[in-house]
């Protein structure tokens, strides 16, 4: 008989949060991905045509790490400082806005709040300040202070790519998807070559299911980036969710090419292989999963149907015991369904 995988989910992953994009179950935990990012750091110029002295605004560089969120990787520290090196902050409250920055990337989020509230009482209507406060604000998930420090900073200064890039995260976080792709338009308008506002278009182009248009969007910025692995994942994502098994096995094997330490790739590969009845190999996916993070309670959840496919019912049922241990919801199920007592 064969056996279907209860919890058989491709993921969209991005900085911030995570959507599935495919309707068959739950999303499974611990899904942080170590993609890097690939965004080219580039200054922009001021259009703003409001006589606006650009002297008091800080050259804010084009990434997607400005000021990580608590959930990126610690390795990422180290990109966090040497971000802060390619801010340049100018004008008056720069002091208290670099202190700012430096705080929310230590983890203090509400000091650094201080700091950009400071800023903002010595020059009322500098942008960057409510962007940086905007930015805090959302880690500490007060959605309606973020996002009016968001619009104060577009209302102010509306040339600013970054502004409307990091609502439309917050936005797509919250499954506000219409205004989250409004937002990653309008990145794009600012600064055509933003590629990742354009792989964020395409992850909320599949949130609304509309996959074949988040591809199309995946294959911009891979066409652009070659290396960008969380746009190979997510198109090999939305080519799962179109049951386009081959296809998105590629997909994902491109994204390890590109990150090899690339967990949930392994996991989604593993997916698509095992949709597509190569159970051995997807087993040896679900493994180097696990080799990358033992408590992976969805490999070890997955891994077990492969094995029960390929005969292993000894070993199908100590991967169930061990993602009980870890928690998983539905393994206990299996364990009474397929597990001798």
């Amino acid at each position: 008989m064969k056996h279907r995988i209860v919890n058989s989910v491709f993921l969209t992953v991005f900085a911030f949060a995570v959507f599935s994009c495919n309707s068959q179950t739950t999303s499974p935990e611990n899904q942080t991905s170590s993609a890097a990012d690939s965004a080219a750091i580039t200054t922009l110029p001021d259009t703003t045509g409001t006589g606006a002295n650009t002297d008091e605004f800080d050259q804010i560089p084009l990434t997607t790490d400005i000021i990580d969120n608590a959930t990126a990787q610690p390795s990422s520290q180290q990109k966090k400082a040497e971000m802060i090196n390619t801010i340049t902050f100018k004008g008056k409250g720069a002091e208290e806005r670099r202190r700012g920055v430096k705080l929310a990337s230590q983890g203090d989020l509400k000091g650094a709040i201080a700091e950009f509230t400071k800023s903002i009482e010595i020059l009322e209507r500098n942008p960057d300040a409510y962007f940086y406060r905007g930015k805090a604000k959302w880690e500490l998930k007060d959605y309606a202070g973020a996002e009016a420090d968001f619009s104060k900073a577009i209302q102010i200064r509306p040339s600013q790519a970054p502004y409307y890039y990091y609502r439309g995260q917050m936005y797509l976080e919250q499954k506000r998807l219409q205004e989250a792709l409004n937002d990653f338009d309008t990145t794009i308008v600012r600064v055509s070559g933003y590629y990742d506002a354009i792989n964020y278009k395409g992850v909320v182009l599949a949130a609304m299911g509309r996959h074949n248009e988040a591809i199309a969007a995946y294959d911009i910025v891979i066409n652009a980036v070659p290396k960008h692995a969380l746009a190979w994942f997510n198109k090999g994502t939305s080519l799962a969710s179109l049951k386009k098994f081959d296809e998105a096995d590629a997909m994902f094997t491109r994204a390890l090419e590109a990150d090899p330490d690339y967990k949930q790739a392994y996991i989604n590969r593993g997916n698509s292989r095992f949709m597509l009845q190569r159970f051995s190999e997807a087993a040896e996916d679900y493994t180097r999963a696990l080799n990358l993070q033992p408590g992976n309670a969805d490999a070890l959840y997955n891994r077990a149907f492969a094995y029960l496919q390929m005969g292993k019912s000894t070993e199908a049922c100590s991967d169930w015991q061990n993602a009980v241990k870890l928690g998983h919801k539905n393994a206990a199920e299996m364990i009474r369904k397929y597990c001798k007592k």
